[in-house]
């Protein structure tokens, strides 16, 4: 029987991201059996109002999470490497529920609309869901960008992070 491998914090960040995610699909067929069930005239399209203010809701949530979802207290120079990887750790796991709260905020906006309006709730909610699946993957899921981008943040100062060898990930790809 083989050894089983202890699993690295980057994984089990993983694992969690792909539940939060996954969630909003379950939370998306849901609300759709709802509103077609409710959608006695049949699925028409929603009105142009409606789609503007999820597409603006979308791209202020986009522009959020760069605002705020991305701020690290940067790692002093002389931090020891067990308290900075610590401390990187937890910077990375706040901003993470952040940045997904903030895209999760889409889809909320998608609900709200889709039973507010009288006609094309289901496609507001999947157009919604679409916005927020895309914000997930590209600012929420821990991939090398997203990785990148935070040990840069912590490291602005001189510190070391030691965010990597935290996580568990490997080193970054040269291209």
């Amino acid at each position: 029987m083989a050894e089983p491998t202890p699993t690295t914090f980057l994984q089990a960040l993983k694992l969690l991201c792909a539940a939060l995610t996954s969630s909003l699909v379950i939370i998306l067929v849901a609300v759709t059996a709802i509103l077609v069930s409710r959608d006695v005239h049949g699925t028409r399209n929603p009105a142009g109002w409606a789609v503007v203010v999820l597409v603006l809701v979308a791209v202020a949530n986009a522009f959020l999470i760069n605002a705020v979802g991305y701020r690290y207290r940067p790692i002093p120079p002389e931090t020891p490497a067990d308290t900075a990887r610590t401390t990187s750790i937890r910077q990375l796991q706040a901003s993470t529920l952040l940045r997904f709260l903030l895209s999760e905020l889409t889809a909320l906006a998608a609900i709200f609309l889709a039973f507010f309006v009288d006609r094309g709730g289901v496609y507001l909610a999947v157009v919604g869901f679409a916005f927020a699946a895309a914000l997930l993957a590209w600012n929420v899921w821990p991939s090398e960008r997203v990785i990148t981008r935070v040990q840069q943040a912590l490291e602005r100062d001189g510190g070391q992070s030691y965010l990597r060898e935290g996580l568990g990930a490997p080193p970054p790809s040269r291209r």
